[in-house]
């Protein structure tokens, strides 16, 4: 009876510790889309300081979606601040698919597909979809992204 009594209590507590190690995830991934949502924001205003506050400067590294490295924030600071300045209003950004993955309690893999249209400062209107993956670190304190790949879907459609 003691040894049933012992495999049960061991059996309650794994569950029991399943089910603590589930709402941590679920809290850890609700802080990340916190963070996804402002970075969005800060995107949708093409705001690049807020943008950019949104990443560790200090451990960055990327893969552009023409397959060319980011070595470090410096490689990627031109190409969003350039962005951001030819484009005179964001018609739409949508993220169709986010999928939000807990590595640990300080590393969370998001991945998303996104459509948007864009009009630039000389009237033309763009359309581009695609899609990337982004890892965020919390050992700085804060939830940061410390790479980034990207990846663009060929044809955008009108979103």
């Amino acid at each position: 009876m003691f040894k049933f009594a012992c495999i049960f209590a061991l059996f309650t507590l794994s569950f029991s510790s399943f089910g603590s190690a589930d709402s941590g995830s679920g809290q850890i991934k609700q802080e990340v889309l916190d963070s996804f949502e402002s970075l969005v924001s800060a995107a949708k205003k093409l705001d690049s300081d807020l943008y950019f506050q949104h990443f560790d400067a200090e451990k960055f590294v990327g893969l552009n979606s023409d397959g060319t490295n980011w070595n470090s924030i410096n490689d990627l600071t031109p190409l969003i601040v350039n962005g951001f300045d030819a484009i005179e209003t964001i018609n739409s950004l949508n993220f169709t698919n986010v999928k939000v993955s807990v590595i640990d309690s300080y590393t969370v893999i998001l991945v998303n597909e996104y459509v948007q249209s864009m009009t630039l400062k000389n009237g033309s209107i763009i359309n581009v979809s695609g899609g990337g993956s982004q890892v965020w670190s919390k050992r700085s304190g804060n939830w940061k992204i410390v790479s980034v790949s990207a990846s663009s879907k060929p044809n955008a459609s009108t979103p």
